[in-house]
């Protein structure tokens, strides 16, 4: 079964090119532009999350934050995505566990760390 993976991003370039570099990577991608309710998260039953940590209405650590406190969600995979050279700092204070820094060399690099991150849980 493909892992399920829930991308939320506001540019919606980097979401659709993220979402179909994942997609072709054999990920089930669901691409969110903006965050309802951490609720609407737990619902989706997504196997790892990748967001952005400059969102309109709250910021990605924030909702790690939450998604790490939470008992369905707090085993899941984080990866936090910015431009924000604090990005490093940002994602180890709120557990996230991987980062990546904007702009991407590669779209491929999600994939990778993706990979990764569900290697070493495994």
């Amino acid at each position: 079964m493909k892992k399920h993976v829930v991308i939320i991003e506001d540019d919606p370039d980097i979401l659709d090119l993220l979402a179909g570099c994942l997609e072709a990577s054999g990920y089930r991608v669901t691409p969110l532009a903006q965050l309802e309710s951490v609720e609407e998260l737990i619902t989706l039953q997504a196997d790892a999350f990748v967001i952005d940590e400059h969102l309109p209405v709250t910021s990605g650590h924030i909702i790690c934050i939450i998604l790490k406190s939470k008992p369905e969600t707090r085993h899941l995979p984080v990866i936090l995505i910015s431009a924000d050279e604090g990005l490093e700092h940002t994602a180890s204070l709120c557990n996230a566990d991987a980062y990546l820094l904007k702009p991407f060399h590669d779209y491929l690099q999600v994939q990778s760390l993706l990979d990764k991150v569900f290697a070493v849980r495994a």
